[in-house]
């Protein structure tokens, strides 16, 4: 008795020992491939009147499916990440946009930082005097803008060459 005692047990901590098991690994691989979502920021040049300020600021939404929850992180000018929010799902205004930096904002499933799902891009664009940029026209119509050295508008969402 005692052996097949022994036996039982041994048997049953070899099956206990080691990895995973396959089934797991496999729906853990699945979970990550499901898992979908976008990040946007508006607008995607924020044009900041020195005379005025030294900060714009930027809409930035997510949205992520297949996932529980989601995190974007900032990268500014290629530097180190930091965490800007966590949710599935949101926006969040970008406060403190300064002028001749790169902001860009990432897009991960979960809470692991490793399943990078997208990215949007933010450019501080500063200028000078008046309401608008040296060349544009005096007024955009709401949604609209103009860049630095363009003498027309064009709606929020193209970027400033």
């Amino acid at each position: 008795m005692k052996r097949i005692l022994t036996f039982v047990l041994s048997v049953f901590v070899l099956g206990c020992s080691g990895s995973e098991s396959p089934e797991l690994e496999e729906l853990g691989q699945q979970s990550s491939e499901l898992a979908a979502g976008y990040v946007t920021a508006s607008p995607s040049t924020v044009r900041i009147n020195l005379d005025r300020t030294n900060t714009g600021t930027t809409n930035v939404c997510w949205s992520t499916t297949g996932v529980s929850t989601a995190e974007v992180w900032l990268s500014l000018n290629g530097q180190s990440e930091v965490l800007f929010t966590r949710a599935p799902s949101g926006c969040a205004d970008a406060t403190w946009i300064t002028a001749g930096n790169v902001f860009e904002f990432r897009l991960y499933a979960e809470m692991t930082h490793t399943t990078l799902l997208g990215f949007a891009t933010v450019v501080g664009e500063g200028y000078r005097g008046g309401t608008q940029p040296p060349g544009c026209p005096s007024s955009c119509i709401p949604n609209y803008h103009c860049c630095v050295g363009e003498r027309f508008c064009k709606p929020n969402t193209q970027a400033c060459n």
